[in-house]
């Protein structure tokens, strides 16, 4: 009742200073659980929506979308922006599929370090003129390099270092943006006068002052709802992080939306394998006030799901894993996993010191003995030794055993790494009665140089991959020599390169008859598995000069001109002993 009291009164807040229709925005916050079993842990992926016409977001209340990021779009003219940090990398075999069982939305599994992509309208409209300019070069420089500025700002982040040395966009230029892992929208098309950016900080790591801002532009913040769940010492002791935020608006309805993902894997104790509540796995300290979780009264919708899968433990009624509220609504299945059980924070409050899934005395959860490999996986690594020459590869792996995989694989490069396109190979290594060749089945190849201390390497690739295969791919390159004033304080540890992005997507491609119905099933079943997938950022040694010779150089210097000043003032200026005496000796008398 509090929470539709609230509402009411922002939404006639709304309609009585400034807003012209009666109209009210809309907020709802998801949590999904998944238990992971065979390594104790526990994933939890927080969803936060926000969505708000623009007659709201204009009027000075009832507005839920923060300011800070409608002043950014607005004064960029920018359409939306994606902003990612994330620490270790995600895997299906751990963790299982990257997409929820429960909505449309998925997991969002970003690539290590932070991400930023933002969309510009490349015409300008001119507020004080009502004019619409072409935008320049030069004036999508200024631009991008004051939403990093901004954005830094906010998250105590050093987005600052995303100059033109590590921003591209989508390679070829009317590819689609999902090629780069970017936020699906309903309006994704690639327009001319929509411009992609992209760019990633590999060494970016995620701390605490990275997430205190994003909690705080929740509507109930930490004080309620889920987001009281959220505890970032706890959650930075993880196993997994991904922090993200996409903001954007309609070109056509002018309508605000806000997403923000937090995934998170957390390990349980030994005494909390068989019975663990809320408390146990996201809170570090708990007030004794405190123990019970209701909803954001803003909130239209807030739910928890629970997912069980179904070959991590059988349940058994009434042994076996049960939820603690598990009458709370009838559990329904889904492809993903056996069964999900849904919690309604909207109709009740739940306990945060009470199991919240426990096993029952007498019974043993049956855990599988060996756990699947990752459908579809990739893996980069650096070959070659010195400081001098070198090269990367990447393994990319299909382990389906019908289904064959069109892939899509972009990687960018930095300038210093210089790369040599016709060093380009590959190698496929297939399952028995498979006569494919390694060039067969690379079907497209592009790769666009650097600009000396300019614009990146962009390698792009499409490929298909059989049943069973994978496909390793190399490419040599020389390590540039930088200047003296390029290298980081730490740069005998090495240069971080980002990581590169490969998409894939089943196919019933040299698929026998009765198995083109499961390829056909797999690829409409978007929670099967994980389809963008991203690699481990690269560590790579570049020449370093021995940066102790400029203090050798000025020490030495300083001493001989010391020894050369002081020995000629010496000279000039002291007189010797005898010599003083005899000139101070009177002259004998006669």
């Amino acid at each position: 009742m509090l929470s539709v009291v609230v509402r009411l009164l922002l939404c006639v807040s709304a309609a009585v200073f400034g807003a012209s229709v009666f109209v009210c925005a809309e907020y709802t916050e998801s949590l999904t659980l998944r238990p992971l079993l065979h390594s104790n842990k526990v994933l939890a992926h927080f969803h936060f929506a926000t969505k708000e016409p623009n007659v709201v977001t204009r009027s000075s209340s009832g507005s839920v979308f923060p300011k800070v990021l409608q002043q950014i779009l607005t004064k960029y003219s920018a359409e939306s922006l994606h902003l990612t940090f994330s620490l270790g990398k995600y895997s299906d075999a751990r963790y299982g599929s990257a997409q929820s069982s429960n909505s449309s939305n998925a997991f969002v599994n970003a690539p290590f370090g932070a991400r930023l992509q933002v969309r510009l309208n490349t015409n300008r409209a001119s507020i004080e003129e009502g004019d619409v300019t072409a935008a320049s070069g030069e004036d999508i420089q200024q631009r991008w390099r004051g939403i990093t500025a901004e954005l830094g700002g906010i998250f105590s982040a050093s987005l600052n270092q995303m100059d033109e040395t590590v921003v591209t966009r989508p390679f070829p230029f009317d590819a689609d943006p999902s090629a780069l892992g970017a936020f699906s929208m309903d309006n994704t098309a690639t327009s001319p006068d929509v411009l992609f950016l992209h760019a990633g900080l590999a060494r970016e790591e995620i701390c605490t002052e990275n997430l205190t801002p994003w909690l705080k532009m929740l509507p109930c913040r930490s004080i309620t709802g889920l987001g009281k769940l959220i505890d970032p010492i706890k959650y930075l002791s993880g196993e997994y992080l991904s922090l993200s935020l996409f903001a954007a608006q309609s070109s056509s309805s002018g309508e605000w939306t806000l997403h923000q993902h937090l995934t998170s894997v957390q390990a349980l104790s030994a005494t909390e394998r068989k019975a663990w509540s809320l408390r146990d796995v996201f809170l570090k300290s708990l007030p004794s006030d405190e123990k019970e979780l209701d909803s954001c009264p803003l909130a239209n919708e807030s739910a928890i799901y629970t997912e069980l899968p179904k070959e991590g433990f059988t349940v058994q009624q009434p042994g076996g894993f049960a939820h603690n509220l598990i009458n709370d609504r009838p559990p329904r299945a889904t492809p993903g996993a056996s069964v999900v059980h849904t919690i309604n924070l909207k109709e009740k409050q739940v306990s945060l010191t009470e199991p919240w899934l426990k096993e029952s005395d007498g019974q043993q959860s049956v855990l599988t003995p060996s756990q699947p490999r990752d459908i579809t996986n990739v893996h980069r690594f650096v070959t070659g030794y010195g400081q001098v020459h070198g090269g990367i590869a990447v393994r990319l792996e299909n382990n389906h055993p019908v289904c064959a995989m069109r892939v899509t694989y972009h990687d960018i490069v930095p300038w210093y790494l210089r790369l040599y396109f016709n060093t380009f190979q590959a190698k496929a290594f297939l399952s028995p009665g498979n006569a494919a060749e390694s060039a067969e089945l690379v079907r497209k190849f592009q790769f666009v140089p650097a600009d000396l201390r300019g614009c990146p390497n962009q390698l792009h690739l499409e490929l298909v991959l059989p049943a069973n295969s994978s496909l390793v791919f190399s490419i040599q390159l020389d390590k540039a020599f930088l200047r003296l004033s390029e290298h980081p304080p730490d740069a005998n540890r090495g240069f971080d390169v980002p990581s590169g992005i490969a998409t894939f997507t089943p196919i019933a491609e040299n698929v026998d008859y009765d198995h083109q119905a499961v390829c056909a099933t797999l690829g409409e079943d978007m929670h099967a598995f994980t389809r963008t997938l991203f690699t481990e950022p690269l560590l790579v040694p570049l020449p370093t000069p021995d940066f102790s010779m400029p203090y050798n150089v000025i020490t030495m210097t300083s001493t001989v001109v010391a020894f050369f000043v002081g020995s000629m003032l010496n000279t000039l200026l002291r007189k010797a002993p005898r010599i003083k005496q005899m000139m101070t000796k009177e002259p004998p008398t006669k």
